[in-house]
């Protein structure tokens, strides 16, 4: 967390390269709503988009000398694309009052150079993460599709009351007949490598961290992580795969979630992505994921070994399993459906 200024003279958050993974995915996933959604004359709904950890709009990776547009701008650049984008809600939050002022005045310019359309409306805050997420609802219209972005620096950033909260904006409807329901379409970012730390008794901690994350009691992801030890499963794949059971309450489809890894390969968070719509499910995980997965073979990890070798870092990034970003057979075969 911090800013740096790229050599084109911009403002941007000063990024490692393997924060670029989570961007790219993230694009991938919005490509679906600006190239696809009202194809061959099919309606294109109102699309709402909020993003309540913004940060200044552009990242900068000096590893690597590139900048690249961070979540802010990625979903204020699929409104533009997409013929019914209706609203962008952006929260940039730092608890430096001066760090506040030039994240914030960064990002409005950032946004004001994009030249978004009328038809969307914008709103920008700057609250702390319980705050943002009731100024956020308050915009919601639930009779329309709504995205959100959830992406902390830290786990305890964002604690599941947070993203309970936006799990429970249901609506329902008739459709052919049947009654359906329609919830927010969910992109989070989890910091699993310091909540594995802490699971795992690595760094000291009394005020339940690790439970406020999963929206359990200290007592229930403790035992939770003993069952799943008894299988072979590691700390970080227990809690990717409590999370993700607590995601299933609200959502009929399990997520889809890839892990995000460092240059040397270790493990730094994980993404889970989480969406009803059918179409929507069907062509990120059919056309869209392998997109991903072969930008992240060819392009990422060209960098990343690039990376290593200049800092002498280099680990058996096989081994850790760099190339295997897709999780979700693994949690068919070892959990069950």
């Amino acid at each position: 967390m911090g800013s740096v200024t790229n050599p084109d003279g911009h403002v941007c958050e000063e990024v490692k390269w393997h924060s670029i993974q989570k961007h790219v995915f993230l694009e991938a996933y919005l490509d679906i709503w600006s190239e696809n959604v009202g194809k061959n004359g099919k309606p294109t709904p109102p699309l709402s988009i909020f993003d309540l950890y913004s940060s200044f709009g552009l990242c900068y990776c000096s590893e690597t000398s590139k900048s690249w547009n961070g979540s802010a701008l990625l979903v204020a650049e699929c409104l533009q694309k997409y013929k019914s984008g209706k609203l962008l809600f952006l929260n940039t939050y730092n608890p430096n009052e001066n760090e506040q002022t030039q994240q914030k005045e960064t990002l409005e310019k950032n946004i004001t150079d994009l030249n978004l359309p009328r038809r969307i409306e914008k709103f920008m805050t700057t609250l702390p993460i319980d705050e943002a997420v009731d100024s956020a609802i308050s915009h919601v219209n639930p009779n329309y599709p709504n995205l959100w972005i959830l992406d902390p620096y830290q786990p305890e950033h964002l604690p599941w009351d947070t993203v309970e909260k936006i799990c429970k904006l249901q609506r329902f409807y008739t459709k052919n007949g049947k009654q359906v329901s329609r919830r927010p379409e969910l992109f989070i970012c989890l910091m699993t490598s310091r909540l594995q730390r802490l699971a795992g008794g690595l760094y000291a901690a009394d005020d339940n961290i690790v439970g406020k994350a999963l929206g359990m009691e200290k007592e229930e992801w403790e035992s939770k992580l003993d069952h799943y030890k008894k299988y072979g499963i590691t700390i970080t794949d227990a809690l990717i795969f409590m999370y993700a059971e607590k995601l299933t309450q609200y959502y009929e489809k399990k997520p889809q979630m890839i892990k995000v890894f460092s240059n040397d390969g270790a493990i730094v968070y994980t993404v889970f992505l989480c969406t009803d719509n059918n179409a929507g499910h069907y062509m990120m995980k059919v056309n869209q994921l392998p997109k991903y997965l072969q930008w992240q073979e060819v392009e990422w990890k060209k960098e990343a070994k690039t990376i290593t070798r200049t800092k002498k870092v280099i680990r058996d990034a096989e081994k850790h399993g760099q190339e295997q970003a897709f999780l979700n057979q693994y949690y068919d075969d070892q959990i069950g459906t």
